[in-house]
C-alpha cells in the first residue's frame, strides 16, 4: 500500500521516533514517500539512513525560489477537480490564518503526487501545519488521511483549539502517544477517533548493559535538543547542590539548543566548570554505544515551559531505559506511562531540585534497588515500546483507515 508521509523536517536529529517508525513501516511492505517542509540542516546524521527506501520531497522551495509553482499546480486541480477544489480552499479561507493559506498551498503538490502514485493514505506528524496539508491534500483527492500528536502541537498556549477540533474530527484515525494525551484529545473532540500507540525502541540497537556502569566520579547523562521544557536548569542547580551534600557527580550533556549558552553562563557561575560538559549533538548509534554505556544515571528532568510546550514521551528515556540505565526523571505527561515511578525509576515534581538531587542520590546509594529497577524498566520497555510491536499495530491502523467506508468524499460537502 502506498502512503504519504507529510512532516515538517525530515530527517531531524532529535526526531528519531519518526525514521525507526517511516524504516518499520518500509519493513512491514508500505511504499513511503516523504514531503518535508524543510530542508534539513544538522552536522550530525543517523545511519540507519542508509536504509531508508523512500522518496524525500522538500517542498520548502515552493514557497521561496519556486513560489509561483504552487499556483499553477491548484490551477491545474480547480481545472481538474471543480467544485471539490472550491470547497477544499472555502475550508481552508474559513480559518482565516496565514499559516493555513501556506499549508493550503503546498498541499496542491502533495495532491498532485496522491493523485498520480494513487496513494492509499496521508499521514503527518504533528497537528501543525504538517497535518493542514494533509487535511487539504485528502478534500482535494479523496485519499483518508490521518496524523499523530505529540506534545507541543497540542499543549502550547497559543494552539487554536478549533482548528484543532476540525483535524480531528475530519482525519479518518488520530494517532497519539501517551494516554494522558489521547484523554486530552478526547476532552477537545468526543466523536473523534484516538487511538494510543507508543513510540517505540529499536531493541536490537539498545541492548541492554551487563550491569549499570560504575565510573568515579559518577556520570549523569542528559541526551537531548537545549530547550527550556528539558529543565536542564534544574539539573545544573542539582549538580551543584550534590556536590554541596558531598556528592561530586560529573554531569554530560549531549545535545545542543538555544539554551546552550544560559546553561553555560550557569555552569561557570556556579563553580561547575570541569563538571558538567558540554558534548554537542550525537546520533543514534554514539549514544547507543558510547554515552549509555558511560553512563551512571539517566536524567531527564522535564518541565512545562511559560508558553506551555513541554515533553510528550521521550524517546531518549526509552532508550536509556532499554539500554539499562538508570533513569531519574518528572512526572509530567506521559513519562508516568514510560518510567512506573519506583518501579523502573524514580519521579519527581517537576521543577522541584532538590527532590531532584534527592533521587540521583538515591539511586547512586543504594545499588541493589537502582538494579532491581532497571531490570524492570527494561522488562517494561520490552512489553510496551517495542518498535515492531508497536509500528506493526500503526500499520493495521493505517490499513483501516484506507480501506474505510467514510472516505473523504463525505465530509466535502
Amino acid at each position: 500500500m502506498r502512503i504519504g508521509y507529510v512532516l515538517k523536517c525530515f530527517p531531524r536529529l532529535s526526531e528519531t521516533f519518526i525514521l525507526t517508525e517511516v524504516l518499520e513501516l518500509e519493513r512491514l511492505g508500505w511504499d513511503l514517500t516523504v514531503f518535508t517542509r524543510r530542508a534539513v540542516d544538522e552536522p550530525v546524521s543517523h545511519g540507519a539512513l542508509q536504509s531508508l527506501r523512500a522518496e524525500v520531497i522538500d517542498l520548502a522551495p515552493l514557497l521561496r525560489e519556486r513560489f509561483w509553482e504552487p499556483f499553477v499546480v491548484h490551477r491545474r486541480l480547480a481545472g481538474r477537480l471543480g467544485r471539490v477544489h472550491e470547497a477544499a480552499l472555502q475550508a481552508a479561507l474559513e480559518l482565516q490564518s496565514r499559516d493555513e493559506m501556506r499549508a493550503w498551498l503546498l498541499a496542491g503538490a502533495v495532491a498532485e503526487r496522491a493523485l498520480a502514485d494513487r496513494f492509499d493514505l496521508i499521514h503527518a506528524h504533528f497537528a501543525t501545519g504538517s497535518t493542514s496539508i494533509a487535511r487539504y491534500a485528502a478534500r482535494l483527492t479523496g485519499t483518508p488521511f490521518t496524523f499523530t500528536a505529540h506534545a507541543k502541537d497540542i499543549y502550547w498556549n497559543e494552539v487554536d483549539r478549533r482548528r484543532l477540533r476540525l483535524l480531528e474530527e475530519e482525519a479518518e484515525v488520530v494517532v497519539t502517544i501517551s494516554e494522558a494525551n489521547r484523554a486530552f484529545l478526547q476532552s477537545i473532540a468526543p466523536a473523534a477517533r484516538v487511538k494510543r500507540v507508543y513510540n517505540g525502541v529499536d531493541l536490537g540497537r539498545f541492548s541492554a548493559l551487563p550491569r549499570p556502569p560504575t565510573p568515579q566520579p559518577p556520570r549523569l547523562l542528559f541526551v537531548g535538543r537545549m530547550v527550556e521544557k528539558k529543565g536542564l536548569a534544574n539539573l545544573v542547580a542539582a549538580c551543584s547542590l550534590l556536590g554541596q551534600r558531598g556528592v561530586p557527580v560529573q554531569c554530560r550533556l549531549v545535545g545542543s539548543g538555544p539554551q546552550e549558552p544560559s546553561l553555560r553562563q550557569q555552569v561557570r557561575a556556579l563553580g561547575l566548570d570541569g563538571r558538567v560538559e558540554f558534548r554537542g549533538p550525537a546520533n543514534q548509534e554514539e549514544i547507543a554505544s558510547v554515552h549509555l554505556p558511560e553512563a551512571s544515571v539517566f536524567v531527564l528532568p522535564c518541565v512545562i515551559a511559560p508558553d506551555g510546550d513541554r515533553d510528550g514521551l521521550p524517546t531518549t528515556l526509552l532508550e536509556a531505559m532499554a539500554r539499562g540505565v538508570p533513569i531519574v526523571s518528572t512526572r509530567l505527561s506521559g513519562i508516568p506511562e514510560a518510567v512506573p515511578d519506583g518501579e523502573a525509576g524514580l519521579l519527581v515534581d517537576p521543577g522541584d531540585v532538590e527532590a531532584l538531587a534527592d533521587a540521583i542520590a538515591l539511586t547512586l546509594h543504594d545499588p541493589a534497588a537502582t538494579i532491581r529497577r532497571t531490570r524492570e524498566a527494561r522488562r517494561h520497555v520490552a512489553r510496551l515500546f517495542d518498535a515492531r510491536r508497536n509500528v506493526s499495530e500503526l500499520s493495521e491502523i493505517f490499513r483501516m483507515a484506507a480501506s474505510s467506508d467514510t472516505r473523504v468524499e463525505a465530509r466535502r460537502r
